[in-house]
């Protein structure tokens, strides 16, 4: 979660009082509950399936719209890994290209890609999240991030219209072997990070575990995603519309069970004693009057108005949720291409917002990285706008017709810009070096044809001239 207190709270943030880090985790533990029951709702756990046991006859079901649209909205705009795309010079001197392979093989050797999936889904389930950058533990450290789970995350920033940094705690309760139950935390500030305990919240007493570690992140090495302004997760609008839909469904399925155990009258005539086991077993009993009449007493109800609300809540859920029913007869797929981006708008007006959000969020880890690798010596100061985060949106697109466009556009638009283009090219500079290297080396190919022939190639001929001389005689 994120936490705004008054700076004058905290005059020193290396010496933080154990007042203020109370304060944060009771915060914190009142904000839980909340989070909890979005992340029960994904995880299909909905309140119909835990109102106490159900009767014999009764059905409850519960259904999941709720990771539905939240793994919808994430496969849309973070289905592929998001690319970064050196612009081409900042040097004034040199004029040399922003090397970027310092940071994108940290990035690689991590899969940086889970790590922003996960991002993604938290924003989602959550409406916000947090990434933790540390240093690797191996024999030659380098930076790492880790998703946290904004129940045992904090950041808390001071009050102003800036919302600057003061600090971070990654928090949880632990329990011993011996069943004594207690606090432990890791606070993170611009330099340093250490490790606290505490068995009792009321007393404020925490006690610190280990030494002081410094980091060289340069900044709070902790960053905040938020989903929207509200900071609401993708469903936490519809959850009363998810409840109504789920008890709809369950009354549904336990009308139709109740139907099929419909009770059987005989009119003019009583069972005789076994004929019960016998009519169970054998699905007949004879020595029946003729007048005697057997039928059913069945509940009747309307199955198609009871279709139509479900397709009413149905519809409204995506209406709020701005997704799009994939089920939808009407989303069809020999459409064309203006209907389906109509048909999308809703869809990239939600993902362009959480693309804004993300991406200061994962330019703030490139600023963070860099730092930690600029203190180490492998890599130079960037700048924010050195690099461009791309995003590519799963929309169905006409290969064909992208492939004759960024043709067409040669000479036009710089290379760099249109095999950004192209959905396969992963790197787009180096996709550009590369090309600049085959055409070197075709050229010195060429080259080399054209050169005077060497010793044996002059022997060669002389062999293949005497040849011909000699057929001719």
């Amino acid at each position: 979660m994120i936490l705004y207190i008054d700076r004058e709270e905290v005059p020193d943030v290396e010496n933080i009082r154990p007042e203020v880090l109370r304060y944060a985790i009771e915060r914190a533990e009142r904000a839980n509950g909340r989070f909890d029951k979005l992340h029960r709702y994904y995880r299909g756990n909905h309140d119909n399936l835990r109102q106490g046991k159900p009767e014999p006859e009764e059905v409850r079901v519960a259904v999941n719209y709720a990771k539905y649209v939240v793994d919808i909205a994430l496969g849309y705009y973070l289905g592929d890994p998001v690319k970064y795309d050196a612009n081409q010079t900042h040097d004034a001197e040199g004029g040399e290209h922003i090397d970027l392979l310092p940071l994108l093989g940290c990035y690689d050797r991590q899969q940086i890609g889970e790590i922003d999936s996960r991002l993604g889904k938290g924003m989602g389930i959550y409406g916000e999240c947090l990434e933790l950058c540390y240093a690797s533990s191996k024999a030659e450290p380098e930076p790492r991030s880790a998703y946290i789970d904004p129940r045992c995350g904090i950041l808390v920033e001071d009050s102003t219209v800036e919302h600057n940094k003061l600090f971070a705690l990654v928090w949880e309760r632990r329990e011993t072997t011996a069943r004594q139950k207690y606090y432990f935390l890791t606070v993170y500030t611009d330099r340093t990070e250490k490790d606290y305990r505490s068995t009792d919240l009321k007393t404020a007493v925490f006690r610190q575990v280990g030494e002081t570690r410094n980091h060289y992140f340069g900044a709070v090495p902790v960053i905040a995603y938020e989903n929207n302004d509200e900071r609401q997760g993708d469903f936490e609008q519809i959850i009363p519309l998810i409840d109504a839909y789920d008890d709809l469904m369950s009354n549904r399925f336990t009308d139709k069970r109740k139907f099929v155990d419909a009770l059987l009258v005989f009119f003019g005539m009583t069972l005789r004693e076994g004929d019960e086991e016998k009519l169970l077993r054998e699905k007949f009993i004879d020595g029946a009057p003729l007048d005697a009449k057997v039928e059913y007493i069945q509940k009747t109800f309307d199955e198609n108005s009871v279709q139509v609300l479900a397709d009413a809540a149905v519809r409204e859920m995506h209406k709020m949720t701005l997704t799009v029913d994939m089920s939808d007869e009407n989303f069809a797929g020999n459409s064309s291409g203006q209907a389906l981006k109509l048909k999308l708008l809703t869809m990239n007006l939600l993902v362009k917002n959480k693309i804004r959000r993300m991406e200061r969020g994962l330019k703030e880890r490139l600023t963070l990285y860099n730092r930690w690798l600029m203190t180490k010596g492998a890599m130079r100061e960037l700048s924010i706008s050195d690099v461009d985060v791309v995003f590519a949106i799963a929309t169905p697109i006409n290969e064909a017709e992208v492939v004759q466009l960024v043709t067409s556009l040669q000479g036009i638009v710089d290379d760099q810009t249109l095999l950004s283009q192209l959905w396969f090219i992963r790197d787009p500079a180096e996709a550009v070096r590369n090309i600049r290297k085959q055409k070197q080396e075709n050229v010195e190919a060429f080259q080399t044809g054209l050169q005077a022939p060497g010793e044996d190639e002059e022997k060669k001929a002389e062999r293949r001239v005497d040849g011909l001389l000699s057929s001719a005689e």
